[in-house]
């Protein structure tokens, strides 16, 4: 299954439409959230702050969405999203690994979660692409899709057949991890 991983839209519509298309484009079968979504945003209005909008556009693929929720997360549910929320952390199967998905604020890099529990630690919450193992687990952050930061760009991350590639929301690949 192709799957698009994101984090932190912060409640930018432009971003999310960037997003939602990028998503499309790649005939990625699954959105994973990895939390954020709404809140905390920029209000500069290039960057369309509109939480309700965020909800609206990811609700047309609510069947396709698996959302983790962050920090930033509260009073999302008021929004009423029709994709499921799963509250701090989801440990999925993907092909045989065990994938441990989560924001970032609590599990991360520097926190993994119980030894064991995973193969693989997808979070966010710095909102800089990165990648690496810490021991036995290998560890991914899709980077931010609307407020980046150290430098890098709005970006995400595809995940196919054990192969990760970092993109940014135009599509173009800057990085890519098979393993």
């Amino acid at each position: 299954m192709k799957r698009l991983i994101a984090s932190d839209v912060h409640g930018s519509a432009h971003f999310c439409r960037q997003l939602v298309q990028l998503y499309r484009q790649e005939g990625a079968q699954q959105l994973v959230l990895l939390g954020d979504l709404a809140y905390s945003g920029s209000y500069d209005p290039r960057y369309e702050y509109d939480p309700e909008g965020v909800i609206r556009q990811l609700d047309a693929l609510a069947d396709e969405i698996v959302w983790v929720e962050g920090n930033c997360d509260y009073g999302v549910a008021a929004l009423r999203p029709r994709f499921a929320r799963h509250p701090d952390y989801l440990v999925e199967d993907w092909e045989g690994r065990q994938v441990f998905l989560t924001h970032g604020h609590r599990y991360g890099p520097h926190n993994p979660p119980p030894r064991g529990s995973a193969q693989l630690l997808l979070s966010g919450h710095t909102h800089v692409p990165a990648w690496g193992w810490v021991e036995d687990l290998f560890c991914a952050n899709p980077g931010s899709v609307s407020l980046p930061r150290g430098r890098s760009g709005h970006s995400c991350l595809l995940y196919e057949d054990g192969v990760f590639r970092w993109l940014t929301l135009q599509g173009e690949d800057f990085h890519w991890e098979a393993l």
